[in-house]
């Protein structure tokens, strides 16, 4: 029986100094996205010679299009202004650049990028929540979404309307929200917003979510997904779960 006991704390102890190990390396190298816009993406942009992993540099915008070396179709937006993430105030003020759309807006980087035909219906942009990401600047992952993903959508979208509610069926395991949301609309009020105002109604925080955006299967509409961290439920929040990085829906 001590044996047993012994055993176990052993392992539980090990798993703990994993665990510390893991955040301390994800803390030293949080910025590293940060560093590489300041010292490679923008003199590169101002020199006239930019070179991957940085695709493009938006002055008047203020934001990065980037190459993200887990890949290989896999784009990030970045603000070119220190932003922590989707729980900064900055994101709910009104002269804020809407980074979802503009990252929207650049989606024909990407497909251009893949040398192979991609239904825009496959595509997506995830945030990840505060608990649930690496980097200390915020990014908005692009990407297609996992196969299974798209066919759970497709057979819920029906049941999503104009107000947050749960997804009928769970994405790889965790519970997600869902609205939709006219293009119109989500052209004049930020992803960020939205979700902002569910936080607050439920008296909640919003740097405890991720959020991902896809297009609707109707035309001129978007569809917002947001997941809760939730540990016993091994749910950190991070939306970008959802996207597939080789993009084999492409393939079908």
């Amino acid at each position: 029986m001590k044996k047993t006991i012994k055993l176990l704390l052993k392992i539980f102890f090990a798993l703990l100094l994993s665990i510390l190990i893991y955040f301390a390396y994800l803390k030293i190298n949080s910025d590293k996205l940060w560093q590489t816009i300041n010292q490679q993406c923008i003199p590169e942009f101002k020199n006239g010679s930019l070179q991957s992993p940085c695709i493009k540099v938006d002055q008047q915008h203020r934001y990065v299009i980037y190459k993200d070396i887990k890949g290989p179709l896999h784009d990030l937006l970045l603000p070119l202004d220190k932003i922590s993430g989707i729980e900064s105030p900055i994101l709910q003020q009104k002269n804020t650049e809407n980074y979802f759309m503009l990252a929207w807006q650049n989606r024909q980087l990407f497909i251009k990028s893949a040398n192979k035909p991609i239904n825009e219906q496959y595509l997506s942009l995830a945030i990840n929540s505060k608990y649930g990401r690496s980097q200390e600047q915020l990014h908005i992952h692009l990407a297609c979404l996992k196969a299974e993903v798209y066919q759970i959508i497709k057979e819920n979208e029906d049941t999503i309307t104009k107000s947050w509610r749960p997804l009928k069926q769970r994405i790889n395991s965790h519970q997600y929200i869902a609205i939709k949301i006219p293009a119109a609309d989500i052209n004049k009020i930020s992803p960020f917003n939205y979700l902002e105002k569910y936080a607050e109604e439920q008296g909640d925080n919003i740097a405890y979510y991720g959020l991902a955006m896809i297009p609707s299967s109707q035309k001129n509409e978007f569809i917002l997904l947001a997941s809760r961290l939730k540990l016993l439920d091994f749910n950190l929040g991070s939306a970008g779960t959802i996207q597939d990085y080789q993009c084999k829906l492409s393939n079908n």
